[in-house]
């Protein structure tokens, strides 16, 4: 059987290692990312280099700059897979038999989970305290990334209080701006406290908009 490449004809066998290279090439990518963002949420963007993801993958700073030319360009690829990982969250979400409290409730899982990770915080949080230092471009993709995020919040707040699930004063734009400015600030507080506090800031909250 005979493969044919861009390059011209090759044998089954130069296939086979040109799909393994390709395939390991993905992997070393989404590595990549992967400990980009941990060590993002970990210490912020100007927390950590290119040496930092190279020592612990064990590859050259070359192999990175061949995925991610820039910096900013993983940061991006970064904010970018959240906003559809959260898109792809809230289609699911919204799929499941769930009342707007446990909608909520299981959004604020969302950030519990960083606290999970070592006392992480959450991705808006950390490129927010960044901000002002961010390239353009990332500081464009934090903005649509936490937009996605308040008009999701305020659509659930809207449509539970007019089903009568939620109870509230004001609009409802205004409420999901302090459920999410609570849920960030709570990350950056237990780091200094208690994680016990963030368990309590949601109990709060779902107390403050129980119909």
């Amino acid at each position: 059987m005979t493969f044919y490449l861009s390059v011209g004809r090759v044998c089954q066998q130069d296939y086979k290692c040109f799909v393994k290279e390709q395939m390991n090439s993905s992997d070393t990518k989404k590595q990549i990312l992967d400990i980009g963002e941990n060590l993002l949420l970990d210490r912020g963007f100007n927390g950590f280099s290119y040496k930092d993801i190279s020592d612990i993958l064990g590859i050259k700073n070359a192999s990175i700059h061949y995925h991610y030319a820039r910096k900013s360009d993983l940061g991006t690829a970064i904010i970018v897979r959240a906003e559809r990982q959260f898109e792809r969250w809230a289609e699911r979400l919204e799929i499941r038999k769930m009342t707007y409290p446990q909608r909520l409730g299981e959004f604020c899982s969302l950030y519990r989970r960083f606290l999970d990770r070592d006392g992480q915080v959450c991705l808006g949080g950390t490129l927010e305290t960044d901000f002002k230092t961010l390239p353009a471009e990332m500081q464009a993709a934090t903005r649509t990334l936490v937009a996605s995020m308040l008009q999701w919040l305020e659509g659930q707040l809207c449509e539970g209080r007019n089903a009568g699930e939620f109870a509230f004063p004001g609009k409802p734009r205004h409420q999901a701006v302090v459920v999410m400015t609570c849920l960030q600030g709570i990350l950056q507080m237990v780091r200094a406290t208690h994680s016990s506090y963030f368990d309590e800031a949601v109990d709060q909250i779902m107390l403050m908009l129980q119909a």
